[in-house]
Parts: C-alpha cells; structure tokens; sequence
C-alpha cells in the first residue's frame, strides 16, 4: 500500500505543462509528460518520464510520485494512454532531445510503480504523436497522428506528407492485445476518418467517437464513428443543428453512455478556445454549455472523475504557434458540473473550512468521520501495493 511518504512531494498543483496525458484510475486522475514553455528560451522543458503526478479525487490534493526504476519513458508530448486492470499502457509520442517521434510502447505496473518497454509481435504503427488511444474489452486501440514517412513493411493507410517537418498526418488504426503482446491492424468495413492529428475520441456504449484535428491546412469539425461491436465506420456523421467550429488539440470526455463533452481547443484562426459544447450520440445534436467562466485550453486533458464531474488539466491558452511570444500556459484546474454538487458534498467542503472544530469530528458518524480524514490525507490504496 502506497503511504504518504512514499510520495516526494505534496502540491496544490503540478507545474505547468501541455501536451501531457491524464487517465482515470482508483478514484484519482494520473498524469504524465508534458513540456513546459521557457520565455525567452528556444527550448522547452520536458518533463522526466519517471514522473507521474496522483490527483485524488477524494482528498482533492495532487501527489508526486517518481519510480526509480532505471527503464521508463523519455520525457515526452503527444503521447496517448489508457488504463488496462491495473496497469497503464503509454504509446508513442515526440521526444525531448530531438529524438523526434516514437512508437515505443511502455507498460507502468500500477502497484508496484515499475516500468516496463514492452517488445510486442507483429507490425507496429508508425511513429507518431498527437494521436487518440482508447481502451476496450481489454486491448488498446490507437488512431491517427502525426510522425515519420512510412518505413519497413508496407502499410494500408492515408499518410499526407508534410515537408516542411518532413513529418505528415495518418489515418493509422491499429490494436494492441496485451495478452498476446502483439499488434495488429483490426478488419473493420466502412470508411475510415482522414488523415489527422491532435484530435479527440471518447468511448459510449461500445462505440468510440472522433472529432476534429488538424488535416494539412485544415481543422476539422467532423464526427466519426466506430462500433467496437462490429468494428464498422458510420463515415462522416450528418450532425444537426449548429456544429463547433473545426479545431485541434481539443477534448472529448464520455459523461454517460449518451452524452459527450467537448471543450476548447485551436481554432483554424489560430486562436484558443473556451468554449463547451454537450454532443447527444443518439438524436446526433450539439448544445452549447454556457459555462461561469472564461478560459480558454489547448492541448489540456480532461477526465470524468469519480463525482462524475470533468475534470481539465494543463495546456495552454493562448496561440501556441506564436513565434514572437511565449504562449500561456494554465496554472488552475478546470472542473465542469453537469449536475449540482450533492448536498452532503457541500456539507463536507463545510467542515473542512472550519479546522477549529476538527477535535470535534469524533462526534460525526464513524462513516463521515473516515470520509473526512481522507478529504484531509487520503493516499490512493492501490499504488504502490505489496
């Protein structure tokens, strides 16, 4: 079991960071790599690999916890993870030391904290970032991105080169089994998104939806889908009403099995964007949430959490392809409602603004009593197990 001590540090809120990834897990959100901006530095600081940065949803304190193991991920961006039982797999991504693109795939054993590069069977998809990954029935599925001209064995997909990188776009689908350790290109009939990048996917009941990203010149406002059931692509889907403008470098997080939430992103003006839109995956509409605030994100992570509540970390808010200033990147978290916060929630957030009164906690309900001293040092129970 993970103790507090096993812990370095203990902050309000990690450093500054984009291209970062975030995933869901024990009542807490996990986060890995990312770079920060440096004003007035040509480079940017990546994060260590060795780093994972513990939100617990319950205490609402950020907790970092670095592996010493001497094999983990390079400090990267534009990486993609899911969570597999009880380990995270993290594919791809582009990084730090010029290293460019990569498609390495890493495996964090989440109770042991311990890393592992994996060596899969079969063909792997070419080295990217800024692709979607997405977990079903045990296996891993990326989509997409933006890496390296094809080399080694022929693949069967889009690649739209770009030559001033000498990088391009790709329509890349592939599927990882960890049981077998293996890649493979999954048979699927209909027809696949385009070639794209920093796009978003969220999985509904048994189907993954993919909107936006970038194609060549262009941001995008499509919506595709695929029923993992049949591994059949809906093509472009005739959405009604008014639609979000194209964008990349967006989010799209699952809030139940009907509802998706879209926010922010980069605008095809080049602009970052606040806004949040709510899709309904059955009458295919969209609705704009008027939100409390203005604040706008790119390259950020969302995630539902426990409360149902989505929770956005990182990125940017201001034109990250500004040459002449160092974009902005966001120091505070984003926590988007659909539903009210319950009552005894509220009444918890009370107590604990009132510390003079916590030597008499011992009155409250033996229940509310272990709620409250988790809220105040709650370290996740499966990190770190023995």
């Amino acid at each position: 079991m993970l103790q507090q001590s096993d812990c370095d540090f203990l902050f309000e809120i990690p450093p500054v960071r984009t291209g970062h990834v975030a995933v869901s897990y024990d009542k807490c959100v996990l986060v890995w790599g990312g770079y920060k901006e440096n004003p007035g530095a040509q480079a940017s600081t990546y994060y260590s690999g060795s780093e994972i940065w513990i939100y617990s949803c319950v205490s609402e304190r950020w907790y970092l916890k670095e592996s010493l193991d001497t094999i983990h991920p390079p400090g990267m961006s534009g990486s993609t993870a899911v969570i597999i039982d009880d380990s995270l797999y993290l594919f791809g991504g582009y990084g730090y030391r010029g290293e460019g693109c990569t498609n390495r795939l890493y495996k964090l054993e989440l109770t042991t904290f311990s890393w592992e590069l994996l060596k899969p069977t079969g063909t792997p998809p070419i080295p990217v970032d800024k692709m979607v990954g997405w977990q079903y029935k045990n296996k891993f599925y990326v989509f997409g991105g933006f890496g390296n001209p094809e080399s080694g064995p022929p693949h069967d997909f889009q690649f739209i080169f770009y030559h001033l990188l000498w990088r391009g776009w790709t329509n890349q689908f592939f599927e990882y089994d960890p049981k077998k350790n293996k890649w493979s290109v999954p048979a699927t009939t209909g027809t696949l998104p385009s070639a794209r990048a920093a796009h978003a996917a969220a999985v509904a009941q048994g189907k993954v939806y993919i909107f936006g990203g970038r194609h060549d010149v262009f941001r995008l406002n499509d919506m595709h889908c695929l029923d993992m059931k049949t591994m059949e692509w809906s093509g472009k889907l005739s959405m009604k009403g008014t639609v979000p403008v194209g964008r990349s470098w967006h989010s799209l997080t699952a809030l139940d099995d009907q509802h998706l939430v879209l926010y922010g992103g980069f605008s095809q003006n080049n602009a970052a964007l606040n806004d949040c839109w709510l899709f309904d995956t059955f009458s295919l509409t969209w609705r704009q949430m008027i939100l409390p605030f203005d604040k706008p994100r790119l390259w950020h992570c969302a995630c539902l959490n426990v409360f149902d509540e989505i929770l956005i970390y990182g990125g940017c808010i201001s034109n990250i392809l500004d040459l002449e200033r160092t974009p902005g990147q966001a120091t505070d978290i984003i926590i988007i409602s659909i539903s009210p916060k319950s009552l005894f929630r509220l009444c918890l957030d009370r107590i604990l603004d009132l510390p003079e009164y916590c030597k008499l906690w011992y009155t409250l309900p033996r229940h509310i009593q272990t709620i409250l001293h988790l809220r105040i040092g709650y370290i996740p129970r499966k990190f770190g197990r023995s």
